[in-house]
């Protein structure tokens, strides 16, 4: 009983620690066991090399996909900021926003060279999903380009042209553009022009809102025209957008011709007798 009590009563430092468990020394952190297919029966043997074969495919697959996916969200991150750079050029020269653009857009080509290795053959529609984001992020950074520059919407064929390279004394693509893929890319552009429009109004530029007036008409008039013939649920989802920014426009467009109507409607000898007056009124009193 005594030798009971003493052991209830001894600290918990004073006792027994359990040991450790050990392990042998096995394969790296990470890697699977290596099986031993010696002492299988045959059928086993081939069952379990079958989906080993089956656990390869599918890493190759998911590391393959995570690679396109940072790609693609480089991608997008690079052409936002092509965007903003744009968007400067009512602060900026032309010259130099057009120039810094040129060296961003540069970095995205390679950056799409890079997505391009894991894009070739039946790859291109197997990850199209995991890379589309950055495409039409890109489609909507070259489509303003395009649109500051020329004044002109950006086609197809000219997005095809500038992500091809020259080797070997032949164009190659970097990566294949679909139909939607362009569509949803320029179904974004409402939303920066009208940004540039806002920008112009407060430099009292109307030309440049008038320009971005009739672009976004045209835009319109031609993605009704695209859904009249053929559906696509991502477009449909951006067309109130789009309406949104083309009535913005449309009004602010609207009340800067106002104001310049009244302007010219003042007779300037008016306001400069009253200019006069007040300057008489000033002297004597």
């Amino acid at each position: 009983m005594s030798e009971t009590v003493e052991a209830a009563n001894t600290s918990p430092d004073k006792r027994a620690t359990k040991r450790p468990r050990t392990f042998k020394s096995g394969p790296a952190q990470g890697e699977p066991p290596a099986l031993d297919f010696s002492t299988m029966e045959p059928r086993k043997q081939q069952v379990m090399t079958t989906f080993l074969a089956y656990r390869n495919t599918l890493d190759a697959h998911y590391d393959q996909r995570e690679r396109v996916i940072k790609c693609s969200r480089d991608i997008t991150a690079l052409s936002k900021k092509m965007v903003f750079s744009l968007l400067r050029i009512t602060q900026d020269s032309p010259e130099k926003v057009f120039k810094d653009v040129e060296f961003k857009h540069n970095q995205v080509l390679e950056l799409f060279s890079k997505m391009s290795k894991e894009m070739q053959g039946s790859n291109a529609m197997k990850y199209n999903r995991q890379a589309t984001p950055g495409i039409q992020e890109y489609i909507e950074a070259v489509g303003l380009w395009r649109f500051l520059k020329h004044n002109e919407l950006i086609t197809k064929k000219q997005v095809l042209e500038s992500l091809t390279i020259e080797g070997d004394g032949k164009a190659t693509p970097l990566v294949s553009v679909t139909d939607e893929d362009y569509l949803l890319g320029i179904s974004d552009l409402p939303g920066e022009v009208n940004r540039y429009c806002i920008n112009s109004i407060g430099k009292g530029d109307r030309d440049a809102v008038s320009k971005c007036l009739a672009f976004l008409q045209m835009l319109k008039e031609g993605v009704s025209l695209v859904l009249s013939v053929r559906k696509y649920n991502n477009l449909e989802k951006k067309v109130p957008v789009l309406n949104s920014s083309l009535e913005k426009i449309e009004k602010a467009f609207y009340s800067m011709t106002i104001r310049e109507c009244e302007m010219k409607s003042i007779d300037p000898a008016i306001i400069n007798t009253s200019g006069i007056a007040v300057e008489c009124n000033m002297d004597t009193s």
